[in-house]
């Protein structure tokens, strides 16, 4: 397969489209975006999915499905709000559709990836996957679970080259991803590359959106991606950098499940800590949703209409959204309900002090994918790309079919989801 289309796919999560739309309004020093948009195809805008969070739209990006139809319905394993810590989903088994490396895997082409989301256990040849013991004190360094969930041999192989950056302590999570990237590009020579960037999204959560911080992380991503694109650059390569979903300022820490406890919906132990009954939760930043684990009584429904209207009366929810609601959205089909927060505010796991708090966070996202700021991101350049292509604004579901169309894959056709023509 040495002439098979090659293809190298940089998520920098959380990044909005505005950043190399409109760079100069933020100040960025970002030659690389620049170049890549100039030299290729480039959306204004991409809609994401709901809920408008990492893990559920990664399993978009390789799968062209909703939620709904993939499985990934969220960034946590489990809808019981009182296990702690609480495991996330990282791996492949929760995808219930074939994922990009699946399509080519069956083309025998090679497939490698770094960091990607939902990837543990993956059909990837070369796999270093997302994943972190969830009570370790610092998830981004915790290499040891990464290193027992990767491809055998291949986190000591790839160890050994990137020894002082690891062991120096001083490397962003990015540069890590990059060398990682570099050293598979180079040594395996894969004809798929998936690398997943966090920093931006770390620092915005913490800061804001345009904060200089986060700013900052976009300027080092673009440093990061400028690395990767020198050293693919000999190659008949296509190159594309893209993002999950973008952010909106936050200021207002809304805490459900301080109502729900009042309203006995969950009971306290002894010890003070919180034991589930009959309902469970999943909180992501800009939306709450509810499960019934067990059938509720008729105190319990109750209790929960109670509780939804405290919580709305605070002015956090925007719109509460019922089964039908998400069928439409093509989201959880589990879920009973779902909040999603209004303006200025986030919804959290905690379960003391009062319903609304000043936030810790200045940055969220999780809300309805049509919110003003929560548009992704989408570039190609390269191999098949007409420099210049304004894409305008497309959806999250078209890119993975995109993607299978550059390595020449057969792609089963999802109703109205049609791949994106980059060469005019």
């Amino acid at each position: 397969m040495a002439d098979a289309p090659r293809l190298v796919v940089l998520s920098v999560d959380g990044m909005h489209p505005d950043f190399y739309r409109r760079p100069d309004e933020f100040g960025l020093k970002s030659p690389n975006l620049r170049r890549l948009v100039s030299e290729g195809a480039s959306a204004d805008a991409v809609e994401s999915i709901y809920p408008s969070t990492t893990y559920p739209a990664h399993a978009t990006l390789v799968t062209g499905a909703p939620p709904r139809t993939h499985g990934v319905y969220s960034h946590l394993a489990s809808r019981d709000p009182t296990e702690q810590p609480r495991a996330w989903q990282w791996f492949a088994s929760a995808v219930h559709v074939p994922a990009l490396w699946d399509a080519a895997r069956a083309a025998g082409l090679k497939t490698a990836a770094i960091s990607w989301p939902v990837s543990a256990g993956a059909a990837i040849d070369y796999n270093i996957p997302e994943i972190w013991d969830p009570a370790a004190p610092d998830p981004e360094r915790d290499f040891e679970t990464a290193a027992r969930h990767s491809t055998p041999g291949v986190f000591d192989e790839m160890s050994q080259g990137l020894g002082p950056l690891l062991a120096g302590g001083t490397a962003t999570s990015d540069r890590l991803r990059s060398e990682a990237a570099i050293y598979l590009w180079r040594r395996h020579q894969p004809h798929l590359l998936l690398v997943h960037f966090i920093h931006y999204d770390a620092l915005a959560h913490r800061y804001g959106p345009t904060a200089p911080e986060s700013l900052a992380a976009i300027e080092e991503v673009d440093a990061e991606i400028g690395r990767i694109a020198d050293a693919v650059q000999n190659e008949p390569v296509t190159l594309v950098v893209l993002s999950d979903h973008g952010f909106v300022p936050v200021e207002k820490d809304a805490a459900p499940h301080v109502v729900l406890l009042e309203e006995k919906l969950f009971e306290r132990a002894a010890d003070g800590r919180p034991v589930r009954k009959r309902l469970g939760t999943i909180h992501a930043g800009g939306s709450f949703a509810f499960y019934w684990l067990e059938p509720p009584t008729p105190s319990d429904v109750r209790a929960l209409e109670g509780a939804l209207q405290r919580i709305s009366d605070t002015g956090a929810v925007a719109e509460v959204l019922d089964r039908a609601g998400l069928e439409t959205l093509g989201a959880d089909p589990k879920a009973d309900l779902m909040l999603d927060a209004a303006p200025g505010f986030y919804f959290s796991d905690r379960w003391e002090g009062s319903v609304i708090e000043p936030g810790r966070e200045r940055g969220a996202h999780g809300h309805l994918p049509a919110r003003p700021g929560l548009e992704a991101s989408f570039i190609a350049t390269g191999a098949g790309i007409t420099a210049g292509n304004n894409l305008g604004h497309i959806s999250l579901t078209q890119i993975a079919p995109t993607l299978a169309r550059l390595l020449g894959l057969r792609w089963r056709r999802r109703p109205g989801v049609e791949p994106l023509i980059l060469e005019e």
